[in-house]
């Protein structure tokens, strides 16, 4: 009988993930499913979760700091466009202006290089927010 080369478990410690991310002390929080138990939402398979509950559940576990909002700190999304069958990975500025991190986020989740990488109004930190920056 023939070993299985990939058990399933291992296929999805290397398959690409979608999920939620965020910057705290200059280190990825990554809250991420594997692409192949992804959800779909339109026109894009996308996390499960949410920012608002996986900095909930962050917290609960003291991971995230208790005394900030999950709006607060830099933060940003990995979804799949299953339109274009690409991954796109959006993202405050202050995250994308570091390709550094961009990197380390993009090793982590195990995406392709392919990935279109973006901003987003939507994830802007307080000081973005206060420096009235956007994209």
């Amino acid at each position: 009988m023939a070993a299985k080369l990939n058990p399933p478990a291992q296929r999805r410690k290397e398959e690409p993930h979608v999920g939620i991310f965020w910057v705290i002390r200059g280190e990825p929080l990554i809250d991420s499913t594997p692409l192949s138990r992804a959800e779909p939402y339109g026109d894009h398979l996308t996390h499960l979760h949410g920012h608002d509950k996986g900095w909930e559940r962050f917290q609960r576990n003291g991971i995230a700091p208790i005394d900030a909002e999950y709006e607060q700190l830099p933060r940003g999304r990995v979804m799949f466009d299953t339109k274009k069958c690409q991954f796109r990975l959006l993202a405050d500025r202050c995250i994308l202006k570091r390709k550094d991190l961009v990197a380390k986020i993009k090793k982590e989740m195990r995406l392709p290089r392919n990935t279109k990488v973006g901003g987003d109004n939507h994830y802007r930190c307080f000081d973005c927010l206060r420096e009235g920056l956007a994209e």
